[in-house]
C-alpha cells in the first residue's frame, strides 16, 4: 500500500476485483507532475498480476505520430487480431504498422480497438494502463476513449494517468476521474523518513514539507538537491512544484559527463526503443551504451523490458528542454539520418518529423518522397498517416503554391479520418500560401464543408457565398457544387426561402458537369427544396429520375446523398422507399465503419421510423446517432438526433426524457446556430403537451414553431411538423378562427402533389372543426392513408372521430372508433394518448381492456439496438461489429433482453416478437 494513498489504492483494487467478475470500468487519475499518478498505476498492476496487463505511456516527443501509443499498447497481443471482424482487423493492422494499411476513418480503428479488447478478455480479465496520457498521440487516445465508453461485461479495466489539460479532459469525457492532491503532513513525514538515506536536520525537514506541499516525488527528490547545495530555505519565494522538480533533475543531469548527456538526449529524442534499435543511433553520434552507465548509476535511467528508459518523464523532459537548441537539432538530425531511405510510410513519417525538428531547410526532393508515400492509394496507408505525411511534405516544399496544395491534400485526409479540427487548421494554414485562384477556391470550399460538419452552418454559408462569384469565372461546375453546399447549409438552418433561390442558381450551372452523374448531389438538393416549398410535382419527378444513381451513392460526393434522398422521401411521404434507402445506406456505413456518415443517416432514419410507428427502433437509432455524433464532433448530427428523440418520447409519454432532450437540443442548437433543430425540439414539446391534454401549453410551444416555419418560407411537413398538432390544440381551446387559419396551411401543403399523410391530417382537422360532417371527413382521412404504414395517424383519426361522435350522442358508434384508437395507442405505447382515449371510451359507456405496456417498452436504448440487430438475423459477432460493442457486451444485453421479455428465450422467438411489433 502506498504511503498516504489508502483510499485511492482501495478504489483501484475494487476496480480490479470487479474485472475478475466480468465488470468493465475506466478511471482517469489526474494530478500535477510528481503527485503519484504513476505509482498508483503501478499499485494497480501489482494487484492485478493474474490479469492480462497492457501498458503504454505517452511520450512528449512522439505526440505527433499517429497510433504510436496504440501500437505500443497492443504489441504483446497482436496474435488476437485474427479473432476480431476482418474489416476492423485490417484497419487496426494498418494503423499499428503491422501490415498493409486501409483507407478508413479513425473510427474504424477505434471500433477495432474495442473488438480487440473484447477478444483478449475472452481469455480472462484485462487491465489497460495508460500513463502520461497528456502526451499520448490524439489518434490513440481517441480510439481508447471510444472503446472505454462502450465497455460493458468484458472484464476490462482501463486506467489513464494525466496532468490536467483541457484537451485530454475533453477527449476522455465522460470517463470517471480521481484527482490526486498532496499528502497530508503525517504521510509526508512518513515518506521522508522512509526514503531519506540519512536523517535530515529538523529545519531541513520543515523546509522540505513546506516546499514540497505534499508532492511525493518532491519529497523523495529534494533531499538530494539539499545535499548538493541546491535550493535552500532562504532562497526566496516558493517555486512551482514542476520548477522545483525540474531544477532537481537538472542539477543531477548537469553533473554527468558530456557524452552521457549527449546519449541521454538521443534517447529523449528517440523515445523508448529496444536496445538493438538504439545502438545504431548512438554509434552515429560516436557514442556507446557505456556512456549511459553514469546516468544509470545516478538513478536517472534504467533498463526495463529490453530498453533503456528514463526513471520519470520529468527526467526526459529535463534532458530534452535543458539542452541547447543546437544540441537538440543535432540529435534530431542524427535520428533522421538513421531513418533516411526508409520506405514504410510510418518510418517515413518519423524521418520527416525528426528532419523538421532538426531545423532543416525546405527540400523538394524530401517533399516529393513524402508526397509519393502519402498518395499511395487506398490500399497503401491510413487517412491519419496520409494527413501527417502530406503535412510534412508541405513543411519541406519550397514554393508557396506547392505548399498550399500539399496542405489541401493533408486536410482532405484529415477530414476523411474524422479529424475535423485538424482539417480546419490545415486549411487555414494553406490559405496563407495559396497563389492560384482555383487552389484558393478548393481550400475555401473544403473549409466550409468542415464547418458544416462541426455545426457552424451560418459561417459556412457566408464563406461559400463569398467564393461563388470567383468560382463562376474559374470553373462553373465547381460553382454549382458550392451553391449546392450553400443550399445544404440553408436547409440545415431552416431558411427554405434562401435555399430555393440558391438551388435555382446551382441548377442553372448543372450543365457544366461533363458527367451527368457528377451532378447528382446538386440535382438531388434541388429536388428536396422543390418538394419542401416549390413545385412539388417537379421535385417528385426529379427524385424518381435520380432513384437509380441514388441507390448506389458515391461516397466521394461532398454531401451525404443517401441522407438527402431520405429527406426527399420524407417530403413526398413515401415512407417505405425512404426506409429502404436509409436502411441500405446505414448497413453500408456500418460495414465500412464510416461513423460520421452513420450518425447522419441514423438521425434521418429515426424520423422515418417515427412516422411508420416503429418507435422502439426510432428511439434506439436516435440515441445511437447522438452518441456517434458526440464521438465524431459532429454537432449538427447531435442536434438533429436529439430533436428526433424528443418527438418519439413525446408520443410515448416519457415526459422527463422529452423535456431533458428538448432542453439539450435547444441549448446546443443555439450555440451552433441551428434554429430549425431547436424548432423541431420545441414542436416535440408541443406534441407532448397535446398528448397529456395540456392544450394551452401545447399551443404556446407550437406557435413558436409556426412563427419560425412561416418566417423561413416553410409550410408543414414530416420533418418539421406542427400544423395538425396546433390546429387540434386550437380546437380544444375553442379558438376556431385560428384553427381554420392553420387548416389553410395544411390544405395548401396537401395540395402540393400527392402527400397522403398531410392530406389525412387536413381532413381530420376539418372534421374536428365541422362536427356535423365529422364522420365523412374522418373516413376521408383514413382513405387518404390507405395502406400506408402510419399507425399513429390512424389512431389519432379514430380517436378524434370517437370524441366527436360521443359528444353528438352517438355512443355506440363512438365506442367502436375509440376502442380501435385505444388498441392502436396501446400497441404503440402512446401512454398519454391511450389515457385520453380510455377516458373517452369510459364516458361513452365502454370498458377498457388493459393490454399493458408493449413488450419492448422495458428495454434500454442499448438493449433495443442489440435486439434490433439480432432481429435482422445477424450473429452476436456481427451485431458487435455493427454496433461498435464487444461480443461480451452484446451477449450481456441479449441475456437481459431474454430476462425482460416473457416467453422469449431464443433468437427465433425474439425475431418473431420484433416482426409482430413492427406490424401496423
Amino acid at each position: 500500500m502506498l504511503v498516504g494513498r489508502t483510499a485511492e489504492c482501495a478504489r483501484l483494487a475494487d476496480l480490479v476485483d470487479g474485472a475478475r467478475t466480468g465488470h468493465s470500468a475506466a478511471l482517469v487519475v489526474r494530478g500535477e507532475a510528481g503527485i503519484g499518478k504513476t505509482s498508483l498505476l503501478g499499485y494497480a498492476e501489482s494487484v492485478a498480476r493474474d490479469l492480462t496487463r497492457l501498458h503504454t505511456q505517452g511520450i512528449e516527443t512522439e505526440r505527433e505520430l499517429p497510433y504510436v501509443g496504440l501500437a505500443d499498447l497492443f504489441r504483446p497481443v497482436t496474435d488476437h487480431l485474427d479473432r476480431i471482424p476482418e474489416r476492423q482487423a485490417a484497419a487496426l493492422t494498418g494503423a499499428l504498422a503491422l501490415g498493409p494499411a486501409v483507407a478508413q476513418d479513425r473510427f474504424a480503428v477505434a471500433a477495432g480497438t474495442l473488438s480487440l479488447l473484447g477478444a483478449i478478455s475472452e481469455s480472462g480479465p484485462v487491465l489497460v494502463v495508460v500513463d502520461d496520457t497528456q502526451w499520448l498521440d490524439p489518434y490513440s487516445l481517441d480510439a481508447l476513449a471510444f472503446a472505454t465508453r462502450r465497455l460493458g461485461r468484458e472484464g476490462v479495466v482501463a486506467l489513464f494517468a494525466t496532468r490536467d489539460t483541457d484537451e485530454t479532459a475533453s477527449r476522455l469525457a465522460p470517463v470517471e476521474s480521481l484527482s490526486l492532491h498532496g499528502l497530508d503532513a503525517g504521510a509526508a513525514r512518513e515518506l521522508v523518513a522512509e526514503e531519506a538515506g540519512e536523517p535530515l536536520p529538523p529545519h531541513d525537514v520543515q523546509w522540505l514539507l513546506s516546499e514540497a506541499r505534499g508532492n511525493p516525488l518532491a519529497l523523495v527528490e529534494l533531499p538530494a538537491l539539499i545535499a548538493h547545495g541546491g535550493h535552500r530555505p532562504d532562497s526566496g519565494a516558493p517555486l512551482p512544484i514542476g520548477d522545483i522538480l525540474a531544477r532537481t533533475f537538472h542539477s543531477a543531469i548537469t553533473r554527468l559527463p558530456d557524452p552521457t548527456r549527449d546519449a541521454m538526449l538521443l534517447l529523449a529524442v528517440l523515445g523508448p526503443r529496444p536496445l538493438a534499435g538504439t545502438e545504431r543511433v548512438l554509434s552515429a553520434h560516436e557514442l556507446t551504451y557505456a556512456d549511459l552507465e553514469p546516468a544509470e548509476r545516478a538513478g536517472l535511467m534504467t533498463v526495463e523490458g529490453g530498453a533503456y528508459i528514463f526513471r520519470h518523464p520529468l527526467v526526459r523532459s529535463g534532458v530534452y528542454h535543458g539542452a541547447t537548441a543546437v544540441r537538440r537539432w543535432r540529435a534530431h538530425r542524427t535520428v533522421a539520418r538513421a531513418l533516411q531511405g526508409a520506405r514504410a510510410p510510418a518510418a517515413l513519417e518519423r524521418y520527416a518529423w525528426h528532419l523538421s525538428e532538426s531545423g532543416a531547410d525546405p527540400d523538394e526532393e524530401v517533399a516529393a518522397a513524402l508526397t509519393k508515400a502519402a498518395s499511395g492509394g487506398p490500399a497503401s496507408l491510413t487517412f491519419p498517416l496520409a494527413a501527417r505525411l502530406y503535412a510534412h511534405a508541405a513543411r519541406f516544399t519550397p514554393d508557396d503554391e506547392g505548399k498550399a496544395l500539399r496542405l489541401l491534400a493533408a486536410a482532405r485526409a484529415a477530414q476523411a479520418a474524422g479529424s475535423l479540427d485538424e482539417a480546419a487548421d490545415l486549411l487555414d494554414r494553406a490559405l496563407d500560401h495559396a497563389a492560384h485562384e482555383r487552389t484558393r477556391l478548393d481550400l475555401r470550399q473544403l473549409r466550409c464543408y468542415v464547418d458544416i460538419q462541426r455545426g457552424r452552418p451560418a459561417r459556412a454559408r457566408e464563406q461559400l457565398r463569398s467564393a461563388v462569384d470567383e468560382a463562376r469565372r474559374v470553373d462553373p461546375a465547381l460553382a454549382a457544387v458550392m451553391l449546392g453546399g450553400i443550399t445544404l447549409t440553408e436547409l440545415a438552418i431552416g431558411d427554405l426561402t434562401a435555399a430555393r433561390a440558391t438551388s435555382a442558381e446551382s441548377m442553372q450551372l448543372a450543365d457544366a458537369f461533363g458527367d451527368a452523374s457528377a451532378a447528382l448531389p446538386v440535382r438531388l438538393l434541388h429536388a428536396l427544396v422543390e418538394l419542401l416549398g416549390g413545385n412539388a410535382e417537379d421535385g417528385r419527378a426529379l427524385l424518381h429520375e435520380l432513384e437509380k444513381p441514388l441507390a448506389v451513392p458515391d461516397l466521394s460526393f461532398p454531401y451525404p446523398v443517401s441522407g438527402v434522398g431520405g429527406l426527399c422521401y420524407l417530403a413526398t411521404e413515401e415512407l417505405d422507399q425512404g426506409h429502404a434507402l436509409l436502411d441500405r445506406a446505414v448497413h453500408a456505413a456500418r460495414s465500412s465503419s464510416t461513423v460520421g456518415l452513420l450518425a447522419h443517416l441514423l438521425g434521418t432514419l429515426s424520423v422515418v421510423e417515427f412516422w411508420r410507428g416503429e418507435w422502439n427502433a426510432s428511439l434506439a437509432h436516435a440515441d445511437e446517432s447522438v452518441r456517434l455524433g458526440e464521438d465524431t464532433g459532429r454537432v449538427i448530427e447531435v442536434c438533429r438526433a436529439l430533436a428526433a428523440q424528443a418527438r418519439t418520447e413525446a408520443v410515448l409519454g416519457r415526459e422527463a426524457d422529452c423535456r431533458s432532450h428538448e432542453a439539450q437540443c435547444r441549448s446546443l442548437a443555439a450555440a451552433a446556430e441551428l434554429p430549425m433543430d431547436a424548432a423541431r425540439a420545441r414542436g416535440a414539446l408541443g406534441l407532448l403537451e397535446l398528448g397529456l391534454g395540456r392544450y394551452e401549453d401545447a399551443a404556446t410551444h407550437l406557435e413558436e414553431v409556426r412563427a419560425f416555419s412561416l418566417a423561413n418560407g416553410r409550410g408543414d411537413g414530416l420533418y418539421l411538423s406542427w400544423a395538425a398538432d396546433l390546429a387540434e390544440a386550437y380546437v380544444h381551446l375553442h379558438r376556431t378562427d385560428e384553427a381554420y387559419e392553420v387548416l389553410r396551411v395544411l390544405d395548401h401543403e396537401a395540395g402540393r402533389g400527392r402527400r397522403p399523410i398531410t392530406a389525412a391530417a387536413a381532413a381530420r382537422c376539418r372534421g374536428m372543426l365541422e362536427p356535423a360532417y365529422a364522420e365523412r371527413h374522418m373516413d376521408r382521412a383514413l382513405a387518404e392513408l390507405g395502406d400506408i404504414q402510419a399507425p399513429f395517424e390512424r389512431g389519432r383519426t379514430d380517436f378524434a372521430c370517437g370524441e366527436l361522435l360521443r359528444r353528438l350522442g352517438r355512443r355506440s358508434e363512438a365506442r367502436r372508433r375509440l376502442q380501435r384508437a385505444l388498441a392502436t395507442f396501446d400497441r404503440l405505447g402512446a401512454a398519454g394518448w391511450a389515457g385520453r382515449a380510455a377516458a373517452e371510451l369510459h364516458a361513452a359507456g365502454g370498458d377498457r381492456i388493459d393490454s399493458g405496456p408493449t413488450p419492448l417498452d422495458g428495454l434500454t436504448p442499448q438493449e433495443l439496438r442489440v435486439a434490433l440487430a439480432v432481429g435482422r438475423g445477424v450473429t452476436n459477432h456481427e451485431a458487435a461489429e455493427q454496433l461498435f460493442l464487444s461480443v461480451k457486451t452484446v451477449e450481456f444485453h441479449l441475456g437481459n433482453i431474454y430476462r425482460k421479455l416473457d416467453g422469449v428465450h431464443r433468437r427465433a422467438q425474439l425475431v418473431r416478437l420484433l416482426s409482430e411489433s413492427a406490424r401496423p
